[in-house]
Parts: C-alpha cells; sequence; structure tokens
C-alpha cells in the first residue's frame, strides 16, 4: 500500500469508528432516559388516577367514532406479528442484523412487558373509570400497564433508527405515535399505560443495538 492509499483509508476508518462510538452514546443515553421514565411511570401507576391523567384519556378516548378505521391499520404496527413479518422483509433485502435485531427486540419486549403486568396488576380504564368508549373487546381481567402495543412499537422504532435511513426513521415515529394514540383511543390504555410500554420498548431497542450492532455505512466520496 503506497502512502498516499494509507492516508485515504485511515481517515475512512477514523470516520466509522467515531460513528460507532457516536450510536453507541447515543443507545446508552436512551437507555438511561428510558430507564428513568419506565421507573417513574410505574411508580405512578400503582398510585391513585390523577386528575391530568383522567383529562387526557377523556380528550382522547371521546373522539369521534369513524377515527377508527384510519387509525386501526396503522396501529398494528405494535402487534406481535408485525415482528416476524418485518425481520421476513429484513431477511428479503439481505439485512441479517436489522433481522435478527427486530426479532430480539420485539419478541423480548413483548415477554417481558407481560412480566411487568403481572407486577403492577393496573386494570384498563373501563376497570378505572365509567363511561369509557371502547372499541375493541378486552378481557374482564386483562391488565392496562404497560402497553404491549406501545412497547413493541417503540422497540421496532429505536431498532429501526439504528440500522435505516431518515425516511424509514420517521416512518416508524409517525406509526409509533398513531400506536400510541390509538391505544387511548380505542378505551385500551391510559395515558401512562402508553408512555410506560414506550418507554420498555426504548429500553428494548437501545439493549439491542449495543449488542447487534448495525453494519457500518459504505464511505462517500
Amino acid at each position: 500500500m503506497t502512502e498516499a492509499a494509507a492516508q485515504r483509508v485511515e481517515p475512512t476508518g477514523q470516520r466509522s469508528s467515531e460513528s460507532a462510538d457516536a450510536r453507541r452514546r447515543w443507545n446508552l443515553f436512551v437507555l438511561a432516559v428510558a430507564a428513568a421514565v419506565l421507573v417513574a411511570t410505574t411508580m405512578a401507576a400503582r398510585a391513585e388516577l390523577t386528575p391530568l391523567e383522567v383529562a387526557i384519556f377523556r380528550v382522547v378516548n371521546d373522539l369521534p367514532q369513524g377515527i377508527y378505521t384510519v387509525v386501526w391499520p396503522f396501529m398494528q404496527y405494535g402487534t406481535f406479528i408485525t415482528i416476524p413479518a418485518l425481520a421476513v422483509v429484513a431477511l428479503l433485502f439481505r439485512r441479517f442484523r436489522l433481522a435478527l435485531a427486530i426479532a430480539l427486540a420485539g419478541v423480548g419486549v413483548y415477554l417481558v412487558a407481560l412480566v411487568v403486568k403481572d407486577i403492577v396488576e393496573r386494570g384498563r380504564p373501563a376497570a378505572l373509570l365509567t363511561a369509557v368508549e371502547e372499541r375493541e373487546l378486552f378481557g374482564a381481567d386483562s391488565l392496562g400497564y404497560p402497553s404491549g402495543h406501545a412497547a413493541v412499537a417503540a422497540a421496532l422504532t429505536v431498532v429501526v433508527a439504528a440500522h435505516l435511513s431518515v425516511r424509514w426513521v420517521i416512518a416508524a415515529l409517525a406509526l409509533g405515535a398513531i400506536v400510541l394514540f390509538g391505544r387511548i383511543y380505542v378505551g385500551a390504555h391510559l395515558p401512562l399505560d402508553v408512555i410506560g410500554g414506550a418507554a420498555l420498548g426504548a429500553i428494548a431497542g437501545s439493549v439491542v443495538n449495543l449488542v447487534v450492532r448495525p453494519r457500518a455505512l459504505p464511505p462517500t466520496g
């Protein structure tokens, strides 16, 4: 290798290392913030309902019925079936690390959310409030905190943010926001449920990103 070639390679390797360090710091930051939010919302969810949370729930839950047909398709981003579906799509595009990260973060947070539900034991809105507009069928003893839909959606979004381009990140963020809104709108969850679920998902996604690192982007120029 000539001296000129060595000079060209070194900055590229340095930029790649700096990019990896920046991603690691960002995931650690998201992990720390999400953990703090999860602890705070878990404690709040085990206490009595606050007037603010009830007011926010009422505003969203009382919106017109016609919104349901618009929200429902996008809300499926937070369902369990989305995890294998997106993993298969990633495999078809030969994005093996992305497929693995989706599977680990999605399935992992789905299972952890079930455990947290049993620990907190917070009922769904109709079990805690009157005159709730339930737009889906829920089990009589099903629990609300944290929202599994919000957890899955947030985990997938954090993974996508590490592996794909900005336009896909924007799309994932938009879908995640609709999931959080939709779960309150259909009467499935109270605001703290979806916030706590999103925090749990962000933790799962960040942990997986630290373990399954995205492939390096090709150098430009």
